[in-house]
């Protein structure tokens, strides 16, 4: 089988998985919306299964009308790695939940809808670049991916992190340490293909942090300078002696 023949088979197959999850997804909101109004947690609820909806159907529409690859993984083992880190987590279900209270409860739900939203944001910014299994489309590297060069995974794992605290067990925590890892995997397999199809590339990953966002070397150096000089001169608790005091009093 030659690679355009793999690719487009790759394509079916995720167009059916993915159309059969955002069909589910949204039979799930429409239950919701029509049968859990007693829920103290019902809005969130909603607006949760929505963007998880969007993301959804992004994930159809941009894998429908994808670029051609101009490179691809060889091997086996890059696309086990980009199939199971992408289908891993809905293991889940499966797991024995643990009794949460409201506030865990709030904040994993907090935390799903936001990783959702930025991962909303991201695919949308990758547009037809998406794709599973690594390979090199179009090199992107504005908004989101100025920050990152993997901010969709950085987007799921707050997302993730949302998810194991709602089951909060601690087999629903090793299976989201599983996945990170995997994604971990994915990435570096995707940096490769990368790396190979576009040379400017290396520049890019010099300059721009895997997947947590680096804070400026000038604000740490501001933040260190300020943090000095209150310690070599400290404010009195009371006004500031001086004229600027009179001035202030005045």
């Amino acid at each position: 089988m030659n690679k355009t023949s793999e690719d487009r088979l790759g394509m079916f197959i995720m167009l059916i998985l993915f159309g059969y999850m955002t069909y589910k997804v949204a039979i799930g909101l429409i239950a919701t919306v029509v049968t859990d109004h007693r829920d103290p947690l019902w809005e969130l609820i909603v607006i949760s299964r929505l963007s998880n909806l969007i993301f959804l159907s992004l994930i159809v529409w941009f894998t429908a009308t994808r670029l051609p690859a101009r490179g691809s993984v060889h091997g086996f083992l890059p696309r086990f790695v980009a199939v199971a880190g992408t289908f891993v987590m809905m293991a889940v279900v499966i797991l024995p939940t643990v009794e949460i209270g409201a506030t865990q409860r709030v904040v994993s739900t907090l935390l799903t809808v936001a990783g959702t939203i930025l991962s909303i944001i991201c695919i949308f910014r990758l547009g037809r670049s998406f794709a599973i299994a690594p390979a090199a489309r179009s090199l992107v590297t504005s908004g989101p991916y100025s920050i990152v060069r993997h901010p969709l995974y950085a987007a799921e794992l707050i997302a993730v992190t949302g998810g194991v605290l709602s089951v909060g067990s601690v087999a629903a925590f090793m299976l989201g340490i599983v996945w990170l890892m995997l994604q971990i995997m994915r990435a570096r397999f995707e940096e490769e293909v990368l790396t190979g199809t576009f040379p400017e590339y290396r520049d890019y990953a010099r300059a721009v942090p895997m997947m947590v966002p680096e804070l400026k070397a000038r604000y740490l150096l501001a933040l260190r300078s300020s943090t000095d000089a209150a310690q070599r001169d400290p404010e009195p608790a009371g006004l500031p002696a001086g004229p600027e005091s009179v001035k202030a009093i005045a």
